[in-house]
This record gives structure tokens, C-alpha cells and sequence, in this order.
């Protein structure tokens, strides 16, 4: 179970990491898909092609990334427990953003936070990222045996 678990973290380490870059990505998609809907006619945000890219990728991380983040963080068991507590929040988070995406087509009240929400992931996902590659940095440097003189 060991062997499962240290591969489960090496694996979240870098699909946190993935998840992280693909939250940045969405900030630059989303303003490049808003400041090109003036180029396209009289488009509306429901039907500006210029933002697919966003909702697209979007999909694909709070779908696929919610899950596989749950999983992972599920198997890698992390250490202390509020570490696996926010990594949970982190895939409920991301899995609750899709639906403020679509609910707040309809629903100015509850399209509003899909912002604030994309705020959280983006700070969640940087810290976790953070500590992950410092944890591993950490396990390295205690795992490494120490040098013994010769002579």
C-alpha cells in the first residue's frame, strides 16, 4: 500500500501543478474571449465563439480535474490531514465552478461567484502546488543517506 501511495502523491504533485497552470491559462483565455467578442458582430457572452477556448478547457478541468484530483489526493493520503482536507476542497471547488459557469447563464445571482470562485481555485491550487513540490523537496533530503567517511 506504500508503493500505491507514494505513487499516488508523485502523481498529484504534478496533475496539482497541471491543474494550477490550467487555472492561469483560463484567466488569459477568458480575457482574450471577452475582448474579442467586440470583433465579432453583435455577439452575446452565451454565443461568442471567442470564448470556447475557455469553456472548453474549463470543462476539462473541472470535470476531469475535479476527479482525478480527488483520487489522487484519496490514495496519496497526505500528511497532516488538513493538507488532504484542502485538496478535497480543491476538487469541490473546481467541480462547483462548472456549475456556477452554467447556472449563471440564466442566473445573474449565482453567475457572479463563478469568478470569486476561479479567485480560490487560482490561490488553493498555487498554495497546494507550493507545498507539494516542497514536500517532495523535504522527503528527498530525509530519505538521502547520509555520507560516511572512509578512511
Amino acid at each position: 500500500m506504500e508503493a500505491v501511495r507514494r505513487g499516488a502523491w508523485v502523481l498529484l504533485k504534478y496533475v496539482t501543478t497541471l491543474f494550477f497552470l490550467g487555472v492561469v491559462t483560463q484567466f488569459f483565455l477568458v480575457g482574450y474571449g471577452l475582448f474579442a467578442m467586440k470583433h465579432g458582430g453583435n455577439t452575446t457572452i452565451d454565443n461568442a465563439k471567442s470564448l470556447d477556448a475557455h469553456r472548453n478547457l474549463g470543462f476539462i478541468l473541472s470535470d476531469f480535474g475535479a476527479i482525478l484530483l480527488l483520487i489522487l489526493a484519496l490514495l496519496a493520503w497526505p500528511k497532516p490531514r488538513a493538507m488532504l482536507l484542502r485538496w478535497i476542497l480543491l476538487a469541490v471547488l473546481a467541480f462547483v465552478q462548472s456549475i456556477l459557469a452554467t447556472v449563471g447563464f440564466n442566473h445573474w445571482g449565482v453567475g457572479m461567484f463563478h469568478p470569486v470562485n476561479a479567485l480560490l481555485l487560482f490561490g488553493l491550487a498555487g498554495y497546494l502546488t507550493r507545498y507539494a513540490w516542497q514536500h517532495s523537496k523535504q522527503e528527498a533530503e530525509e530519505t538521502t543517506p547520509a555520507a560516511v567517511p572512509s578512511g
